[in-house]
């Protein structure tokens, strides 16, 4: 484990207050990631299309993100961890990259967050830190499976318009 990781975590450890530890602990994971894979394309897009795309010559964009109503032309505004440590096979094969297993830091958090934490795909940084907030597990799947159904229902809408 790094020195780098070390210091997190007892920083994480030393913050009293539940709701700013939690910050903590995600924005850091995030900032982990993002060092990690800083300046690497690793899903290969070329004209909006990943490596997975093109070859399979879909006709589809956006790579795993054409999912995400969030998705904007100039990349994702949402600072989601769960989609930040999402990658598909091809990427797996082409580059070493972040596991959860990796940010050591996610241990100080309680098992319902981790488990929150590391399915919350596309929600904005600020619902899944409600999520996470929440004291029951209950309480946070009832506010994602909301969230996830009104994501699909809006993105139905939004391919139905572009056709």
């Amino acid at each position: 484990m790094s020195n780098e990781m070390i210091d997190f975590i007892i920083e994480a450890l030393n913050i009293k207050q539940r709701k700013q530890r939690i910050n903590f602990i995600y924005d850091q994971s995030c900032h982990l990631i993002d060092k990690k894979n800083k300046g690497i394309n690793i899903c290969g897009f070329k004209n909006k299309k990943c490596y997975v795309q093109r070859k399979l010559k879909n006709g589809k964009c956006n790579g795993c993100c054409r999912m995400c109503i969030y998705q904007t032309k100039a990349g994702c505004p949402t600072e989601n961890f769960a989609c930040k440590l999402f990658n598909c096979s091809e990427v797996k094969k082409r580059y070493e990259v972040m596991d959860y297993r990796d940010l050591k830091i996610l241990k100080v958090l309680s098992l319902k967050n981790q488990i929150i934490i590391k399915s919350d795909y596309f929600s904005k940084r600020e619902d899944v830190l409600k999520d996470l907030y929440a004291y029951t597990f209950t309480f946070s799947a009832l506010r994602i499976i909301y969230r996830l159904t009104k994501n699909f229902i809006k993105l139905n809408r939004k391919q139905k318009e572009s056709i």
